[in-house]
């Protein structure tokens, strides 16, 4: 049996695809005979692999949650671009431990220390010092 939390990366497989023009009975039935003749509700597949940290945002994905959000961008998530992609995981995993929602903040009786990266840069200065 396999350890739940054993891994050495955070894999994101995204499938992006268009849907067909072609309009679509779908309540014909069909037999296997058929299948060649079976018009395709969707088209066009571009499939990707990439690292999570590399497609994450310093935004969350929803606005009362800690969900990480990703770039929408499509070239960004196929080519593994988003906010982080050019500092590091290590950069990426210590900006999501620390980062608090305002409800979070709000239950210690504080304030988020950053809300974004550049904030979270000067918050890391802060702390160095």
């Amino acid at each position: 049996m396999f350890p739940y939390n054993d891994y050495s990366a955070h894999f994101v497989l995204g499938v992006i695809y268009r849907r067909s023009k072609q309009e679509v009975n779908e309540y014909k039935k069909y037999t296997i005979d058929d299948l060649d003749s079976i018009t395709s509700v969707a088209n066009d597949f571009t499939f990707l692999l990439q690292e999570k940290w590399k497609l994450a945002t310093d935004k969350p994905g929803s606005g009362n949650t800690k969900n990480i959000g990703s770039v929408k961008n499509i070239d960004k998530l196929i080519n593994g671009k988003g906010s982080f992609s050019n500092r590091s995981e290590e950069v990426f995993d210590n900006y999501w431990m620390n980062y608090y929602t305002k409800d979070m903040a709000r239950a210690i009786d504080s304030k988020p220390p950053y809300t974004n990266l550049q904030e979270y840069d000067e918050w890391v200065r802060n702390l160095k010092i």
